[in-house]
Protein backbone atom coordinates (compact mmCIF):
# COMPACT_ATOMS: atom_id res chain seq x y z
CA UNK A 1 0.00 0.00 0.00
CA UNK A 2 1.17 3.17 -1.16
CA UNK A 3 0.81 6.96 0.49
CA UNK A 4 -1.81 8.29 -2.01
CA UNK A 5 -3.79 5.16 -1.07
CA UNK A 6 -3.05 5.08 2.70
CA UNK A 7 -4.13 8.52 2.74
CA UNK A 8 -7.51 7.82 0.12
CA UNK A 9 -8.54 5.37 3.18
CA UNK A 10 -8.30 7.45 5.45
CA UNK A 11 -10.42 10.26 3.51
CA UNK A 12 -12.98 7.19 2.61
CA UNK A 13 -13.05 6.79 6.22
CA UNK A 14 -13.54 10.15 6.92
CA UNK A 15 -17.03 10.20 4.46
CA UNK A 16 -18.46 6.57 5.85
CA UNK A 17 -18.49 7.98 9.46
CA UNK A 18 -20.39 11.47 7.77
CA UNK A 19 -22.88 9.04 6.22
CA UNK A 20 -23.21 6.86 9.57
CA UNK A 21 -24.07 9.88 11.39
CA UNK A 22 -26.90 10.66 8.88
CA UNK A 23 -28.04 7.27 8.57
CA UNK A 24 -28.57 7.16 12.14
CA UNK A 25 -30.37 10.30 11.52
CA UNK A 26 -32.64 9.06 8.98
CA UNK A 27 -33.19 6.02 10.80
CA UNK A 28 -34.86 7.77 13.90
CA UNK A 29 -37.06 9.95 11.56
CA UNK A 30 -38.45 6.43 10.02
CA UNK A 31 -36.87 6.56 6.94
CA UNK A 32 -36.53 2.69 5.26
CA UNK A 33 -32.57 0.73 5.61
CA UNK A 34 -30.20 -0.59 2.70
CA UNK A 35 -28.42 -2.78 3.45
CA UNK A 36 -25.34 -0.52 3.92
CA UNK A 37 -26.76 1.09 6.55
CA UNK A 38 -27.10 -1.48 8.78
CA UNK A 39 -24.86 -0.94 12.09
CA UNK A 40 -22.07 -3.89 11.96
CA UNK A 41 -19.49 -3.95 14.79
CA UNK A 42 -16.59 -2.02 14.48
CA UNK A 43 -14.52 -4.87 12.50
CA UNK A 44 -17.07 -5.03 10.17
CA UNK A 45 -17.01 -2.02 8.55
CA UNK A 46 -15.17 -1.50 5.42
CA UNK A 47 -12.66 0.46 7.74
CA UNK A 48 -12.60 -1.89 10.13
CA UNK A 49 -11.60 -4.21 7.72
CA UNK A 50 -8.91 -2.11 6.82
CA UNK A 51 -7.47 -1.24 10.16
CA UNK A 52 -7.44 -4.46 11.46
CA UNK A 53 -5.26 -5.87 8.80
CA UNK A 54 -3.08 -3.33 6.70
CA UNK A 55 -3.69 -0.51 8.67
CA UNK A 56 -2.30 -2.34 11.41
CA UNK A 57 1.40 -1.30 9.96
CA UNK A 58 0.91 1.67 10.99
CA UNK A 59 0.08 1.11 14.69
CA UNK A 60 3.38 2.69 15.61
CA UNK A 61 2.28 6.42 14.03
CA UNK A 62 1.49 8.48 17.39
CA UNK A 63 -2.44 8.68 17.90
CA UNK A 64 -3.15 5.94 15.32
CA UNK A 65 -3.97 3.45 18.47
CA UNK A 66 -6.52 5.72 19.78
CA UNK A 67 -8.63 5.30 16.85
CA UNK A 68 -9.84 1.89 17.65
CA UNK A 69 -11.43 3.05 21.22
CA UNK A 70 -12.82 5.74 19.44
CA UNK A 71 -14.11 3.69 16.46
CA UNK A 72 -15.93 0.75 18.91
CA UNK A 73 -17.49 3.74 20.77
CA UNK A 74 -19.13 4.76 17.20
CA UNK A 75 -20.38 1.24 16.60
CA UNK A 76 -21.53 1.00 20.17
CA UNK A 77 -23.58 3.98 19.65
CA UNK A 78 -25.13 3.11 16.69
CA UNK A 79 -26.13 -0.30 17.83
CA UNK A 80 -27.90 1.07 20.93
CA UNK A 81 -29.81 3.72 18.77
CA UNK A 82 -30.73 0.42 16.65
CA UNK A 83 -32.03 -1.45 19.88
CA UNK A 84 -33.84 1.65 21.26
CA UNK A 85 -35.69 1.77 18.00
CA UNK A 86 -36.37 -1.51 17.06
CA UNK A 87 -36.20 -3.43 20.27
CA UNK A 88 -33.60 -4.55 23.08
CA UNK A 89 -31.63 -7.16 21.99
CA UNK A 90 -32.25 -6.84 18.43
CA UNK A 91 -29.32 -8.02 16.22
CA UNK A 92 -28.20 -6.66 13.12
CA UNK A 93 -29.37 -9.63 11.33
CA UNK A 94 -32.36 -8.38 12.08
CA UNK A 95 -32.13 -5.53 10.08
CA UNK A 96 -33.03 -7.86 6.71
CA UNK A 97 -36.40 -7.94 8.02
CA UNK A 98 -36.51 -4.08 8.50
CA UNK A 99 -34.89 -3.28 5.32
CA UNK A 100 -37.00 -1.14 2.92
CA UNK A 101 -40.15 -1.44 5.47
CA UNK A 102 -40.84 2.04 7.46
CA UNK A 103 -41.39 1.48 11.02
CA UNK A 104 -43.22 3.50 13.19
CA UNK A 105 -41.30 4.25 16.09
CA UNK A 106 -43.03 5.62 19.38
CA UNK A 107 -42.21 9.43 20.10
CA UNK A 108 -39.89 8.14 23.70
CA UNK A 109 -38.23 6.29 21.52
CA UNK A 110 -37.54 8.60 19.02
CA UNK A 111 -36.45 10.93 21.73
CA UNK A 112 -34.03 8.55 23.63
CA UNK A 113 -32.66 7.90 20.37
CA UNK A 114 -31.77 11.29 19.57
CA UNK A 115 -29.95 11.49 23.27
CA UNK A 116 -27.85 8.78 21.47
CA UNK A 117 -27.43 10.26 18.05
CA UNK A 118 -25.94 13.68 19.94
CA UNK A 119 -23.67 11.02 21.27
CA UNK A 120 -22.78 10.15 18.03
CA UNK A 121 -22.49 13.10 16.30
CA UNK A 122 -19.31 14.10 18.78
CA UNK A 123 -17.85 10.49 18.54
CA UNK A 124 -17.77 11.03 14.88
CA UNK A 125 -16.49 14.51 14.95
CA UNK A 126 -13.65 12.80 17.18
CA UNK A 127 -12.98 9.73 14.85
CA UNK A 128 -12.57 12.59 12.16
CA UNK A 129 -10.06 14.83 13.66
CA UNK A 130 -7.85 11.89 14.38
CA UNK A 131 -8.00 10.48 10.84
CA UNK A 132 -7.18 13.91 9.96
CA UNK A 133 -4.48 14.03 12.31
CA UNK A 134 -3.26 10.96 11.09
CA UNK A 135 -3.25 12.01 7.47
CA UNK A 136 -1.24 15.14 8.18
CA UNK A 137 1.47 13.12 9.83
CA UNK A 138 1.63 10.55 6.78
CA UNK A 139 1.49 13.46 4.32
CA UNK A 140 4.44 14.99 6.14
CA UNK A 141 6.53 11.80 5.58
CA UNK A 142 8.64 11.51 3.01
CA UNK A 143 8.65 8.52 1.11
CA UNK A 144 11.66 6.79 2.92
CA UNK A 145 9.82 7.81 6.49
CA UNK A 146 6.92 6.04 4.86
CA UNK A 147 8.02 2.72 3.77
CA UNK A 148 9.37 1.57 6.92
CA UNK A 149 5.77 1.26 7.64
CA UNK A 150 5.10 -1.05 4.85
CA UNK A 151 8.19 -2.59 4.49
Amino acid sequence: MNKNEVIATLNSAILSHKKWVSNALALIEGVPLDKEQVPVNSTECEFGKWFYSVGQNLIDIPGFKDIEESHDKLHRTYMEIFAILFGEGSEPSFFNKLIGRSNKVVAANRKQAMGKYSILERQSKTIITQLQQIEKIITAMNDKQFEKYFD
